[in-house]
This record gives structure tokens, sequence and C-alpha cells, in this order.
């Protein structure tokens, strides 16, 4: 069984599907566009938990996930249950997930909690919903009104929701900030326009402002779009969503500023190998790939920096989102209140994500720990920059996310019949984003 590291998290996520998904970095969807307005109740705590003996299981796709998981586990059982025991099992990407899928349709199988990537979320509300619904234990805690609307959609379906995320998943674009202030180069950034003409001006031969390929959902997003609207609507093939990924390949074939990234991805190795050669000069990633960078290329610490995303339009969104993960308990689960108040404890306390951002950069979705002053420490890697109080400033204009059950078969239809003949010139973007969307409409009208 391959256990997934950092290093290879989003290139098998649904998020950016495979080397061929490069393009599809489409992971939106539908319904739920913001979590359900929290009731009016009494907030009503979790009982104090009885200590006897429990064992629940974990499945987890990310190495850091599962080392943070068995940290809180060790403390809960330290500062709340002597007798509690969590198995974290990693396991790869695709395969977490489709076994899931078959032990929630099976009722057989399934482990106590799941850890979802968003991308694959939807598919798990088609049918009977494995998942514990959390609605009523989140609001009982008054939760919801402390976390972000826009991620909890992710996991929300007509009304109800069964997963909590671990990350706001702000977008920001690290760059080589030795490499642009030694050239004199004014940050931040203002426009994309400007990145453009900056890149120009940096990219000569093998060393490219940045990568192609990969970032359109990401984009697109940015520009208050996505593949699927707030209705459940197909919208991948809207003119905003065609003229992005347009621009997205012109980066490569009309300004020479980029090229696509080695391995397929920013994820694989040989793409790490590049970076530690000075081949590319900046990354649009989310909080979490600032961790990424930490392990994958030490080599360059106190060389990189972060900033806002260059805007659209003067006045634009600084931002956008990419990835995510959401806590799951099975309904199976062998004991369901001993798993909600570990939940409660690691991924509802300021302390738990304080903890988490502190090992993996994942910034806190979870607002009352916003202000804690342990994710405004300096980082050395990024040449000691408060990168916490940049995703807190424009943490605020993170976009939404749409949940739907469709996304993945639109991952897999574009991924396995369009995104390498687009990346190749093979196939216009339009023509491949409507054939794709028209397919993705018939599955759903269907029930494919």
């Amino acid at each position: 069984m391959k256990r997934i590291n950092r290093r290879d998290f989003l290139r098998l996520s649904a998020a950016t599907a495979g080397a061929a998904a490069v393009l599809a970095a489409c992971r939106p969807a539908a319904p739920t566009p913001v979590a359900p307005p929290p009731a009016k109740v009494e907030e009503k705590p979790s009982p104090p938990p009885v200590a006897k003996p429990v064992k629940l299981e974990l499945w987890a796709f990310v190495d850091t996930h599962a080392r943070w998981f068995r940290s809180m586990a060790e403390d809960y059982r330290k500062e709340i249950n002597p007798e509690f025991e969590l198995d974290v099992k990693e396991i790869a990407y695709t395969e977490l997930h489709d076994k899931l899928l078959v032990a929630h349709q099976t009722g057989v199988g399934a482990p106590d909690f799941g850890d979802v990537e968003q991308g694959r979320f939807g598919g798990f509300f088609k049918g009977e919903i494995g998942f514990v619904d959390l609605t009523d234990m989140l609001r009982g805690g008054n939760y919801v009104e402390k976390m972000v609307a826009s991620r909890q959609a992710l996991y929300t379906w007509k009304g109800k929701m069964y997963g909590v995320e671990h990350a706001l998943c702000p977008v920001v674009l690290y760059y080589r900030a030795d490499v642009l202030e030694e050239a004199g180069i004014e940050t931040p950034i203002e426009t994309w326009d400007d990145f453009i003409a900056v890149g120009k001006e940096l990219s000569k031969g093998d060393v490219k402002m940045t990568y192609m390929g990969g970032e359109w959902e990401i984009l697109l997003r940015q520009r208050g779009a996505d593949i699927f609207d707030a209705d459940g609507n197909v919208t991948c093939d809207s003119d905003v969503a065609i003229e992005t990924m347009q621009w997205d390949l012109d980066l490569r074939d009309k300004h020479g500023i980029a090229d696509e990234a080695p391995g397929g991805a920013k994820y694989d190795s040989a793409w790490y190998g590049a970076l530690k050669e000075d081949k590319f000069l900046s990354v649009i990633g989310a909080d979490w790939y600032a961790g990424f960078l930490e392990d994958n290329a030490p080599e360059l610490e106190g060389k990189w920096k972060a900033m806002p995303l260059p805007v659209w339009e003067k006045g634009g969104s600084r931002t956008s989102c990419h990835g995510g993960t959401g806590l799951t308990i099975s309904k199976t689960c062998k004991d369901i209140a001993e798993a909600w108040r570990f939940m409660e404890y690691s991924m509802l306390s300021v302390e738990g994500n304080v903890r988490r951002y502190l090992l993996t950069r994942l910034f806190p979705p979870f607002k009352p720990a916003w202000e804690d002053a342990r994710l405004h420490e300096p980082v050395p890697y990024f040449a000691n920059q408060d990168l916490g109080g940049l995703f807190a400033e424009v943490g605020p204009e993170v976009p939404a996310q749409y949940q739907h059950p469709y996304r993945p078969e639109f991952y897999s239809i574009w991924d396995g019949k369009y995104a390498r003949d687009v990346l190749d010139g093979k196939k216009p973007v339009a023509q491949a984003l409507k054939e794709c969307a028209e397919e993705v409409r018939k599955a759903i009208a269907e029930g494919a």
C-alpha cells in the first residue's frame, strides 16, 4: 500500500487530479453555497467524557494530517480520557476514497473517522449517505458562527453538514524574493498584467517566471466563477472559464514566461528539483503549499516570500482557494459520542487549530484561532515573514467553492479525454470545455 506524502498529495487529489489534469484545476460544485445559518440555541457543551476504553480508527491520505492526528490523540489521552486510542492509518489517496465509498455503500468496513478530500466529497452524496450528520452537534456547541461558511459549504449537502474543514486554503503567490529584489522588482505585484511584464523581464532561457496548466480552477474562482454554480448548473464552459483557461495557456504560448511543470504538476519530485535549480521563480499556491516548499526544497530557506495574488482588475480579489479536506465520522462508528468529543478537541479548539498550522501551515478556518500570536511568528523559510499575517489579511476574500455529486465525473471526463489535448494544442480550449460540459450535463440528466 503506497502512502502519500505532501509532495504527492495534490498530484493525486481531485483538486488537480493527475498530470493530465493540470489544466483541470477546477474543483468546485453546487447546491449549498454557504453553510446554513446557525440556529439560536443556548450553548450546550459536550458532557464530560467517561474514561472508558475506546479504540477508534481514522483513515488519512496525507502524512502531515496523520502526524497531527496522532499528536492530538496522545494529548487527548493525557488530558481527557486515558483509555482512548486512535489508530491512524495512512492510505493512498485514490484507494482511501474508493474503499470508503464502498464501505459506506455496503455498510461494512468503514473506519470511525474518514479524512475526505473536498474534490471527492460530492461523490458520497449519491444514495445513502454514510457520514454522521454533524449539524445539530455543531450548532449545539455554537461552533457554526466560528467557522468560515464558504469552507464548510464543501461538506454541506441539502442543509446538513457532514464534515469539518481543516484549512482556510487562501491562495497567495509564493515567489523567489532574492531574485526579484536583486532585479529591483517592487512587490507586491498589483495586477496580472504587471505580473506578465515582470515575467518577461526575468524569464531567460529555461528560467521561467512561473509554470502553466495547473491553476485554471484557482484563477477562475479568483474571478468569481466556478465549474458549477450555486444552483448546481454546469458552468465550466462559461465565457469567463474559457477566457481564463486560454490566459493560462498564453503564459507559455504567447508571453513565453511559463513552461509546463516538470513531472506534470507542482507536487512532483522533478518539480522540486527544478525549483532547486532556480528554474521557476513563482508558484501560485494555498496556505498548505508553504509546508510543501519547506519539506521538499529545504535548501531554499530564506529565498522565498509570499504576496497576495495579483488582481485581474483594480479593486478585485487578491486571493482564491485551493484544496481542502474535511474530517468525517462514519455512521458505523463504534462510539459516536467519543468520536465527536475528539473532533471538538482537535478540530474545533483554538489549540488544535494553532498546532496544526505550526506543523503543516494549514491556516485555520476556525476564526477564534486567528488572533493567536503563534500564528504570526516569523517563518525562517520565508525570510522571517509573518506568513500567518498574510493569510489572515487575504482570508476574508476567500471565495466560495460549491459542492456537487458530479464533481468527480467532471474531473474524470476532463482528465481522461480533454486535458492533454488542450495542453498540446490539439484541441481549442472553447471546444474542449463545451464538449466536456455537455458530457457532464448528460451524466447528471441520466443519473449516471
